[in-house]
């Protein structure tokens, strides 16, 4: 099975490690990467990655039965405004974006009756980035999210779904105001906080710090610029998620300052103890990943 000619807009991250696992697997005709830097380029030539490479968005999309944004979700909407002229009708257009919201509504109208579109989102990144970093398997047990609506043709859906599954994802549906909620839990709020702890701790402090400082704020590495981009992008859920921390934070607060009630300890217990049991339950299941099976 090939997804015929797929065109890739920005081979950052995801989307190198798109085109690298599309290649590896045979599953396009033909691949057409798009980056707006000659350099970007010039390093995937370099990688020898057999695709048609060019700097004019256009040219990309113009033949691609499968068009995938991997560009930051604010240049999104000006990129679509260039290309959709140049799209087939029955093209699949999705994105790697990690907000959905804010994309849909903006991509949805640009593209009504001018392709098949659908959000989608690969749980599949890191604080690394650029083509440098992509890797072929990174899609293999990674969880991608597609995110439709009620104006989403079945056709767009079923499609994106092949799609992901054929380069090794676990699927998962949700509406995109749904995702966005989840997302804020596990990824958004997390690299805010990440960012706190780096930013609360001393100089002093950091000169001590082992591994389990450095595991906890390993993604705080990412991008700026990005992270900022995406907390803006998502922040009404962020927020929602930050405020059942604080009051989480809140209940240990009061526990800590009051050590030797007995009460205090017990909610402080639980909440370590529930906390211990949750982590646990998401090592067994990355225990049972394919990924884990196939090394």
């Amino acid at each position: 099975m090939t997804f015929g000619t797929v065109a890739i807009l920005g081979p950052g991250l995801i989307g190198g490690s798109l085109a690298l696992a599309l290649a590896e697997r045979g599953l396009a005709d033909k691949l057409v990467i798009y980056a707006r830097s000659a350099r970007a380029l010039d390093t995937i030539r370099t990688a020898g990655v057999d695709a048609e490479l060019t700097g004019n968005p256009s040219e990309a999309v113009r033949e691609a039965d499968v068009v995938v944004l991997c560009v930051p979700i604010e240049a999104m909407a000006a990129l679509v405004h260039e290309i959709r002229d140049a799209l087939k009708p029955t093209a699949l257009v999705t994105d790697v974006g990690s907000v959905k919201g804010s994309v849909d509504r903006d991509l949805a109208p640009l593209l009504e009756d001018r392709a098949l579109w659908i959000g989608s989102h690969p749980m599949a990144g890191s604080e690394q980035a650029g083509f440098t970093a992509a890797r072929a398997d990174l899609f293999i047990g990674a969880a991608v999210v597609v995110t439709p609506t009620k104006l989403t043709q079945p056709e767009a859906e079923r499609r994106a779904k092949q799609f992901w599954e054929a380069v090794g994802a676990k699927l998962f549906v949700y509406e995109p105001e749904r995702h966005d909620l989840l997302i804020a839990q596990i990824s958004h709020l997390p690299h805010l906080l990440a960012a706190a702890l780096v930013n609360q701790s001393s100089e002093e402090a950091r000169e001590l710090a082992g591994g389990g400082f450095r595991d906890t704020t390993r993604i705080a590495s990412g991008s700026p610029q990005l992270w900022t981009e995406i907390l803006s992008a998502n922040a009404s859920a962020t927020v929602d998620a930050l405020d059942v921390l604080i009051r989480d934070l809140q209940i240990v607060r009061t526990a800590l300052r009051l050590p030797d009630n007995s009460a205090a300890k017990l909610t402080l217990l639980m909440t370590l103890n529930d906390a211990q049991k949750a982590r646990l339950l998401l090592l067994e299941k990355e225990k049972k990943s394919p990924l884990n099976k196939r090394s």
